[in-house]
Formats: C-alpha cells, sequence, structure tokens
C-alpha cells in the first residue's frame, strides 16, 4: 500500500467505523510481531525489522522495473 492511499483511508475512518477497526486491528497485529521479535512484510513497501529494544529498521522493497519516482 503507497503511503498516499494509507493517508486517504485514514481520512475516512471518521466516516466508515470499519475501515477503523479494521485499520487498528492490522497495526495491532504488526506490534505484536514486533515485540515479539519477528519481521513484518509490508507488500509493496519493505520489511519492519526489529533491532533490539523499541528500535525497528525498515528495509525496502526493490524497485520493479518502471519509473522511479522523485523523492
Amino acid at each position: 500500500m503507497k503511503p498516499d492511499k494509507l493517508v486517504d483511508l485514514m481520512k475516512r475512518q471518521e466516516q466508515d467505523g470499519e475501515s477503523a477497526d479494521a485499520l487498528a486491528r492490522a497495526v495491532e497485529a504488526i506490534l505484536k510481531r514486533l515485540k515479539r521479535g519477528e519481521a513484518v512484510s509490508l507488500p509493496g513497501v519493505g520489511k519492519l525489522v526489529p533491532e533490539g529494544g523499541r528500535h525497528v529498521r525498515l528495509e525496502t522493497a526493490p524497485k520493479r522495473g518502471g519509473r522511479r519516482e522523485p523523492r
């Protein structure tokens, strides 16, 4: 999921309680896995890898062809 789509989803939370609940459950599941020391894949974004303590590293997904977007 691209960041702009995530922002749009979060904006719609107020209108759709079901979406807000689903997003909250997804975030909770990600945090639980990270606390157990497990890596979490985020398709299209990369992988969150715990690095001891409260630190997490994002390993970005490799670009697969196409045009590179400016930062």
